[in-house]
């Protein structure tokens, strides 16, 4: 999250040596769609960002990466396969970071550790301070 999505999907574009309209002839999106997130000026949801991410033969974690950065930039920021849980389920680490008095706007950076049992959600915060919220999950 160090830089935004429009200057992380330019540089990715680039490296690949492609042009706005090549990329969007392989990811199967307009144009102008690719020139707009580039910009700032467009939003994009996971659907579209796999596309494009693929079509960056982005994969794996990287792609994964590229999908949460896209879709952060959407008004619809949960992943289709998260939609089907609870909103008291999705919105939990959201209340806890307000109730701690941390804003959405106050996250300048974050790293995601551990493994799909026990994970730790490090954020750096614009102020300087950082906070760690760890998560483990237990089934019985």
């Amino acid at each position: 999250m160090s830089k935004p999505f429009s200057s992380r999907l330019l540089e990715l574009r680039t490296n690949a040596k492609l042009t706005n309209s090549e990329l969007g002839r392989l990811a199967d999106v307009p144009e102008s769609l690719v020139s707009g997130l580039q910009n700032g000026n467009r939003r994009v949801g996971e659907y579209q960002a796999r596309k494009i991410g693929a079509a960056l033969r982005l994969t794996g974690d990287d792609l994964e990466q590229f999908v949460h950065e896209a879709i952060n930039t959407c008004t619809k920021k949960i992943l289709n396969e998260a939609k089907e849980y609870p909103s008291q389920v999705l919105n939990l680490v959201a209340l806890q970071l307000r109730r701690a008095g941390i804003d959405a706007a106050s996250i300048f950076d974050y790293a995601v550790t551990g493994d799909e049992y026990e994970q730790d959600l490090h954020l750096k915060l614009g102020d300087g301070r950082s906070a760690t919220l760890r998560t483990q999950l237990v089934c019985a």
